[in-house]
């Protein structure tokens, strides 16, 4: 068994961080999480915003290949358009992949649909929207500025 005396490094006591030391090491992890937050959160609502953008894809693939089979898009009532889950009853299969926006149905007839996803919560004000003839549109978004898609 070793004696007290035999522990001691060859200063006296073994070698620790000093309180200096420690207060330098947290300060330099706050400077860099504070510089990785907001790209972070810019990764988060880019993300969000692509996400809305796939869906609405997804939702105007759902119009062309109803217009392939009888050709005429769908005709969606007004409490369809207005509602998702009325959209998602009307295209059985298909879900969102983002709770941070809500997709409707602005136009719908025989020969034109408009389709769009407008943002709440961090993406409040930003509207995405999608038409029969692939146009494609942004607006309102921070993370996205101007009217081109990602």
């Amino acid at each position: 068994m070793k004696s007290i005396t035999s522990m001691r490094g060859r200063f006296g006591f073994q070698r620790a961080f000093t309180l200096i030391e420690l207060m330098i090491a947290v300060a330099i992890v706050a400077i860099l999480a504070a510089i990785a937050f907001p790209a972070y959160t810019s990764y988060i609502a880019k993300s969000e915003i692509r996400s809305a953008q796939a869906d609405l894809l997804a939702l105007s693939l759902n119009f062309e290949n109803r217009y392939q089979r009888t050709l005429v898009y769908p005709t969606l009532t007004a409490a369809e358009k207005a509602n998702k889950a009325g959209i998602q009853g009307y295209f059985k299969g298909w879900t969102t992949s983002t709770s941070n926006f809500e997709f409707k149905v602005d136009e719908s007839s025989a020969s034109v649909y408009k389709i769009s996803a407008v943002g709440s919560g961090r993406q409040t004000g930003c509207t995405i929207s999608l038409n029969y003839k692939n146009e494609r549109t942004t607006s309102g978004c921070t993370y996205n500025p101007g009217s081109s898609w990602l």
